[in-house]
């Protein structure tokens, strides 16, 4: 990637041009065979529905789904079925064909092993994909994610998990089971479990002790015993080294699978507590009831649950509900107390808007907060026997949050009427303007029957990261949902989409990422890190017709035919073509979320939404492979040729330096006055974490939306030195500059 730079202007240079597309696009990508490239961990469910609506046949297995990124797909899986009779551990090898559309959509044909169809959606650049389908005996959904190049070899800690099934009698199914509980390594191949397991409206606790063994593969098994002399056998397939895998777990008596992660990322972190589950959670809460297996109840929410770290909760749902009749859109608030065990595990007990009790997980803590960044819950209350999980929410969303193109999956309920009638299962992609306006398309697959969907619409988004979605399709059918962002990127988000055919829950990803992350810190390349002043880039496709860079100052609002509007304010441009523009942040544009625009001559791109902090967010300017952009004490430019000394005086150069004491006004485009603007926050420069004696940190004068450092190289042995500004706490990436004695 070229990086130029000047000490007047900050220009930076992307990649060569690719083939400009029609339409002027924030972000994005375009999806092939070659995107899903690679093995990936793999969960798949099978479903046999009668005419009455009763669970005839299950099919579970896990394992992993190698794509060798052309064309072909082997499904590798342990599965356990439960029809006429059990079969359980069964080794099973499908392989076949797939393909990918452009826009991350498209289908896997096993022909080996099975004779099956898939829909498939990729996501995250093609770290993960869903699936949906058929064969001659069961509807399925399945999911994967990428493997880790290289796998734990053993296992250690306490990891919760949360998973849903079915209770069993012999080879009949007798009712849904939602399971969250937690698996405990001793590092030694010693495992135990506790889990609390719902069925119907029973509730519960199970406790095992086993053994586990981890294999070469990124796959592991374990054998347990419960007090009551109960076997249950488990299959693991890691898709992270922390590790994060998907679980499925049988006994004649159950069956179930979901998926699990390590508690904390070491194991000698501290224990947890009621404030381990603090802050805004985005929450998908699930009901259903289904005496002798036929679901007669269903409950599909979406919202937030509210933790105040001292063990008040507070659930806020649009809820809906087929228990009868149809009740769709319903707000609901449930209010109580929680608490969380050391191991993360503990409870929740809902006493306003409802009276229930759930079991809940917390995993995924944060090392330096100590915040959860999901939980999972199961309960009862009188009516539904629930499940449900949370991911911690952005800091804030607009309207601009949901932009680009979304693969989704979802699966519930095909209904006539307030009757369910079968199992439904979803894949597709929604395409999102910023704007307020969607388009869809998926294909059902409503037991072993299969259409495809299209749909357009109207969304919203708030500020607290909640949407709705209504869509209609060509058949004039109409579904109407709730959305809920999650993720610190915003690169998610759960739905739930009803309509008097269907309800179904589910949750979409960015397929590569979220396009306000494509609206950087010129330096560092990090989303959500431009202050007011500072210099930005954006990248997408067709963003200008050609390269284009001003003659003079002020900057110009338009270069070639290609303007940038922050909240509807012009930003002055430093370099525009077809892939990349930088820009400066408006002096004047006020923190938090703002929504970034880019017109191309009469071609407006989706509206994106960046978050603008109100302090440093320093980047140094970089080129070639990471060196930083520093002039030696001589006016040469730092390099392994081109060393420095200890004690030479260095000036580097970064952006996002934040507020400044202005030696005179600052105003968008226009040169920094002359004199000393220095950054406003405490600040620091470090050479290989040796402190440097700095004498002065500041906008560069003369220069647009520039800062620099002047500072003593101390005394660090020759060679080359990670080099790290920091203001207000905020440090910078951290390029290299060369040394010599």
């Amino acid at each position: 990637m070229k990086r130029r730079y000047s000490t007047l202007l900050l220009t930076l240079v992307c990649l060569p041009a690719m083939p400009v597309l029609a339409q002027t696009t924030i972000g994005g990508g375009t999806c092939t065979s070659l995107t899903l490239n690679g093995t990936y961990e793999f969960l798949l469910n099978g479903r046999q529905v009668t005419a009455s609506g009763a669970v005839s046949r299950v099919f579970q297995g896990v394992g992993t789904a190698a794509f060798d990124g052309l064309s072909h797909v082997t499904l590798t899986m342990t599965t356990n079925i439960v029809g006429p009779s059990q079969s359980f551990g069964t080794p099973m090898v499908y392989s076949g064909a797939y393909s990918l559309q452009s826009n991350c959509v498209g289908s896997i044909s096993i022909n080996s092993g099975d004779t099956g169809a898939f829909t498939v959606t990729a996501y995250s650049g093609g770290q993960a994909f869903a699936v949906i389908g058929s064969d001659a005996t069961y509807a399925y959904n399945g999911s994967g994610n990428l493997q880790p190049a290289t796998c734990p070899a053993t296992l250690s800690g306490v990891h919760e998990f949360n998973a849903t099934g079915s209770a069993l009698s012999g080879a009949s199914v007798t009712s849904v089971l939602d399971v969250a509980g937690a698996l405990q390594f001793d590092g030694q191949g010693n495992v135990t479990a506790n889990w609390t397991q719902v069925s119907n409206l029973a509730t519960s606790a199970i406790a095992a002790t086993g053994t586990y063994s981890v294999g070469s593969t990124c796959l592991a098994s374990a054998t347990l015993t419960d007090a009551a002399n109960n076997k249950y056998a488990v299959a693991l397939s890691f898709n992270s080294t922390a590790p994060a895998f998907a679980l499925a777990m049988s006994s004649p008596q159950s069956l179930f699978d979901g998926s699990g992660a390590a508690a904390q990322a070491a194991a000698t972190a501290a224990a947890c507590t009621a404030s381990s589950l603090n802050g805004t959670y985005e929450l998908t809460l699930s009901g259903r009831l289904a005496p002798g297996g036929v679901t007669t109840k269903i409950l599909a929410s979406d919202g937030t649950a509210m933790f105040d770290g001292l063990g008040k909760v507070t659930f806020t749902l649009m809820s809906n509900a087929v228990n009868g009749s149809q009740a769709f859109g319903v707000p609901l608030v449930y209010s109580g107390t929680y608490s969380l065990q050391s191991n993360c595990q503990g409870s929740i007990n809902i006493n306003s808007g409802d009276t229930a009790t759930f079991a809940v997980v917390a995993y995924s803590i944060n090392a330096t907060t100590q915040q959860a960044r999901t939980f999972a819950l199961v309960g009862t209350d009188a009516t539904y026997a629930y499940n449900g999980s949370g991911t911690v929410q952005p800091s804030a969303c607009a309207l601009s949050t949901l932009s680009g193109e979304w693969p989704f999956s979802a699966n519930g309920n095909s209904l006539s009427g307030p009757t369910n009638t079968g199992i439904v299962d979803l894949a597709g992609v929604m395409q999102f303007d910023g704007r307020g306006n969607a388009t869809a398309s998926w294909t059902q697959a409503s037991n072993t029957a299969s259409t495809n969907v299209s749909a357009t619409g109207t969304y919203t988004a708030t500020a607290a990261c909640l949407g709705t979605l209504t869509l209609t399709d060509t058949a004039n059918n109409t579904y109407t949902g709730s959305v809920s962002v999650f993720g610190a990127a915003a690169n998610n988000f759960e739905l739930v989409v009803t309509s008097p055919q269907a309800i179904f829950t589910g949750a979409g990803r960015a397929a590569f990422v979220n396009p306000g992350q494509a609206a950087v810190n010129a330096a560092s390349f990090l989303a959500d890190q431009t202050p007011a002043g500072s210099v930005f880039s954006i990248f997408g496709s067709n963003l200008a017709t050609k390269v284009g860079q001003p003659t003079s100052v002020p900057l110009p609002t338009t270069l070639l035919t290609t303007t940038v509007t922050v909240n509807g304010e012009l930003a002055p441009l430093f370099y525009v073509d077809p892939n990349q523009i930088n820009a400066q942040m408006p002096e004047d544009i006020k923190v938090g979320v703002a929504t970034v625009v880019v017109k191309n001559g009469s071609s407006t791109s989706n509206a994106v939404a960046v978050m603008i902090p109100a302090a440093a967010t320093p980047g140094i300017v970089v080129y070639g492979n990471n060196r930083a952009v520093v002039v030696n004490q001589n006016g040469s430019v730092n390099s392994p040729t081109s060393p420095a000394k200890v004690g030479d005086t260095l000036v580097a150069y970064f952006t996002g330096g934040g507020p400044v004491n202005a030696a005179g006004p600052l105003a968008t485009g226009a040169p920094t006055p002359a004199g000393f603007s220095p950054v406003s926050g405490p600040n620091t420069v470090k050479v290989s974490g040796n402190d440097a004696t700095i004498n002065y940190m500041g906008l560069t004068p003369g220069s647009i939306g520039l800062y620099q450092a002047n500072f003593i190289v101390p005394k660090v042995a020759a060679g080359d030195h990670p080099l790290v500004i920091t203001i207000s706490g905020q440090s910078s990436n951290n390029p290299l500059i060369a040394v010599s004695n």
